[in-house]
């Protein structure tokens, strides 16, 4: 009878011991559940500086967690502190039995860490041994060919994010796409320089089918076509350049006028800028082109500018100086009086309305996002 009684005895206690270990283990599961959802909701409102106090207290109480370790070094990173970033990193990677998942996830923000410090050969041998590891990791393979185009080894830079549009879709790979076309352009460039013209006009011409709306793709070929002794395509690319990048409209349109004077095509690239300032609405592409313009042409300029002037204070102002210049004071005294058109204040990134809010979007709960629209 007393046998029983102590088996009896020790079975239940044996089995509160195990009830009370999963309960303990539950808790803790739960606990680390609640603080991840907590996190992910201090990151999404953008709360680095509350995420980053957390993650070091849950640091302190699970020091055997690699995953908290890595999560504190991005936010560090986001934070500006690459050093201590870059420290946890390397202690993490320095643990034997490191699982290969966490190993990739840890060289990838090493590599991340070096690049924003400006070490770009250190970056690359980072990420080419995560990407070793998990060959088809996106992201790992989009800091890669970040970190060759910064290095300058364009070619594999362009061989990177080819294979990222391989693994992705839609936007994304539309993205990448353009990846490539600059990474080519680029490459454009340098056999340029280095006198390979033949290979140098194959880039280039790679770069803008995969990049046609980028200025910079259309500005290496202009380059590269004005190198190769083909007037009318270096004058069809740079007239491609600055209609699709007006904010640096000025750099294109000067480099094309220096070409043109030196192979004495003035004439023929003028004509393209006065198509090109006949049809723009865009300030910044109308006052570029317009100092050229004025040169010979100078009522078209004047007409071009007159078009933008009243959204535009730094165009009304060209065409002051303008009229000025052709002793036309009368009408740069007009243009000087004209009223702007009213400008509306608006979210610069949903467009919503900011006349009763101006510092803070109330559809986005962003603040300083607010934009001047005519």
């Amino acid at each position: 009878m007393i046998v029983f009684v102590l088996a009896f005895a020790a079975g239940t206690a044996v089995g509160v011991g195990i009830s009370y270990t999963r309960w303990l283990r539950q808790r803790a599961e739960e606990g680390a559940l609640r603080l991840r959802s907590r996190l992910l909701y201090e990151l999404a409102e953008g709360d680095l500086e509350q995420v980053g106090d957390e993650l070091e207290q849950a640091c302190e109480r699970e020091t055997a967690d690699p995953s908290l370790f890595l999560a504190l070094a991005a936010i560090d990173r986001e934070r500006q502190r690459v050093g201590r970033a870059k420290s946890i990193h390397r202690t993490v990677l320095a643990s034997e039995d490191l699982p290969s998942e966490q190993r990739v996830a840890a060289l990838l923000g090493l590599g991340r860490d070096l690049l924003r410090e400006g070490n770009e050969r250190a970056a690359v041998g980072a990420l080419v041994r995560a990407n070793s590891l998990s060959p088809r990791s996106v992201a790992t393979l989009r800091s890669l060919a970040k970190a060759l185009e910064q290095a300058g080894a364009w070619e594999r830079a362009a061989a990177a994010w080819e294979r990222v549009e391989r693994q992705v879709q839609g936007r994304a790979a539309r993205d990448a796409k353009v990846g490539r076309g600059h990474a080519l352009a680029e490459q454009a460039e340098a056999f340029r320089r280095a006198g390979d013209e033949k290979r140098a006009r194959k880039s280039a011409e790679r770069a803008t089918t995969l990049a046609p709306d980028s200025p910079h793709a259309w500005s290496m070929r202009a380059r590269v076509e004005a190198a190769m002794g083909d007037a009318h395509e270096a004058m069809i690319a740079w007239q491609r350049a600055w209609e699709l990048g007006p904010a640096q409209a000025s750099g294109i349109v000067e480099e094309a006028w220096r070409w043109a004077d030196r192979q004495g095509r003035q004439a023929d690239v003028m004509a393209r800028m006065l198509a090109s300032s006949r049809d723009t609405s865009n300030a910044a592409l109308a006052i570029a082109l317009a100092e050229r313009v004025a040169l010979r042409h100078p009522e078209q300029a004047a007409a071009s500018l007159e078009q933008v002037s009243t959204t535009s204070s730094f165009a009304q102002l060209a065409l002051i100086r303008l009229r000025l210049r052709r002793g036309q004071r009368d009408q740069a005294r007009e243009a000087a009086l004209r009223a702007m058109a009213e400008a509306r204040l608006v979210c610069g990134l949903c467009r919503d309305d900011l006349t009763d809010t101006p510092f803070r979007c109330e559809r986005c709960q962003l603040w300083d996002t607010g934009v001047r629209e005519a």
